[in-house]
């Protein structure tokens, strides 16, 4: 078996085949620590693909950090956030770059866990081949999250299970 020769011909194929446009998301971290003194981090989501990305943006505390499985609860559902990251919904054009708003609203009393995930709005269409069978919907929803740990003011350190 000649490998060198399969590996060219795998190259040729994949180059020869058609791209499928897509939006690609690029987080420029998957984790931020914000203290209250100190100075605040910034977060940016970027679109590496080549076609627009339309993103929804989901905030929620973890209720339970570092236990299994997570326990998440809304932004909408916390009854005094310390935290708020907008915009909840957001449009990426090919090769642009976002900075994401990051407010701390309060210094929060113990040390919190936040979730963020970005999740784009993206539909997918499955045919069958068989003219026998049902057409069947099929969802799929892909999240790119990230983890921030706000400090409480009080708070000299997070412990490893934070």
């Amino acid at each position: 078996m000649n490998y060198p020769l399969f590996m060219v011909m795998g190259w040729l194929l994949l180059w020869s085949c058609p791209g499928m446009a897509s939006g690609v998301l690029k987080l420029s971290s998957i984790e931020l620590r914000l203290a209250p003194d100190e100075r605040q981090g910034e977060l940016y989501a970027q679109n590496t693909g080549d076609s627009t990305l339309f993103l929804d943006v989901q905030q929620a505390l973890v209720l339970n950090p570092g236990d299994r499985p997570e326990r998440l609860l809304p932004i909408g559902e916390v009854m005094h956030p310390a935290l708020l990251v907008t915009p909840a919904r957001l449009v990426l054009a090919p090769g642009q770059k976002y900075r994401m708003n990051l407010q701390q609203l309060t210094p929060p009393r113990s040390n919190q866990v936040w979730r963020v995930t970005f999740r784009p709005r993206e539909h997918l269409i499955v045919q069958a081949s068989d003219a026998d069978s049902l057409p069947a919907p099929l969802s799929v929803s892909v999240g790119y999250g990230m983890v921030i740990y706000q400090k409480a003011a009080n708070a000299s350190v997070f412990t490893e299970k934070e």
